[in-house]
């Protein structure tokens, strides 16, 4: 009876450790198959390099900056950016979209469409008024330049409204919106950054 009860306690034992080797080898298979979670938010830095961005500064961290050209917000972090990419601590890529104000859609036709559309950004900036409501200071497009700009806009504004409906949970569109890594991660600001968020946007990577 000893000898028996022995035997049995010694086999169970070797299945016990035979399951323990196959559940062990089935992990492992498991885990180099599974493939690496993907990073939506690199997919969509990516993305944000196809689109048509007006780049200013030659240095730096690239900071991507969503914009109206009627946005007094977006206006205000205009000056606020030129300083850093004077010292060449970031390079900002504007990226133009047009829905705020009737006469949006034509100034954001106006300055992508422009021969030296970082001269047309500015153009608008630098004569930004506010005695009549918010207003950038560039004319609008004709019809057959908004037209043709068209593609490029509506592309720009999925990328903003799709995005801000994933991270604020909003519909529509709202600006100004900018988009910098750092960390290896992406990060987001919407509105006004406060000052930590500027000094994570003047020290992105």
């Amino acid at each position: 009876m000893f000898y028996k009860e022995k035997a049995w306690r010694y086999s169970v034992r070797i299945i016990v450790s035979l399951l323990g080797i196959l559940l062990l080898q089935s992990a492992v298979s498991v885990a180099m198959a599974s493939p690496a979670p993907s990073d939506e938010d690199l997919d969509y830095w990516q993305a944000l390099a196809h689109t048509r961005y007006i780049q200013e500064g030659s240095k730096g961290p690239i900071v991507y900056d969503f914009y109206d050209p009627n946005c007094p917000y977006c206006h205000e972090i205009y000056t606020w950016l030129q300083n850093p990419i004077d010292s060449q601590q970031i390079r900002v890529r504007f990226i133009t979209v047009g829905f705020l104000s009737p006469s949006s859609p034509g100034k954001a036709a106006a300055i992508l469409a422009a021969s030296d559309p970082l001269a047309a950004l500015k153009l608008n900036e630098n004569n930004f008024g506010t005695e009549d409501g918010p207003n950038g200071g560039i004319s609008p497009a004709s019809d057959a330049v908004q037209n043709k700009m068209r593609s490029a806009l509506d592309f720009n504004a999925s990328l903003l409204i799709n995005k801000e409906a994933e991270v604020l949970g909003i519909q529509g569109a709202s600006v100004p919106f900018l988009v910098f890594r750092t960390g290896g991660k992406t990060h987001y600001v919407a509105g006004l950054p406060d000052h930590k968020q500027w000094a994570e946007i003047i020290h992105a990577q």
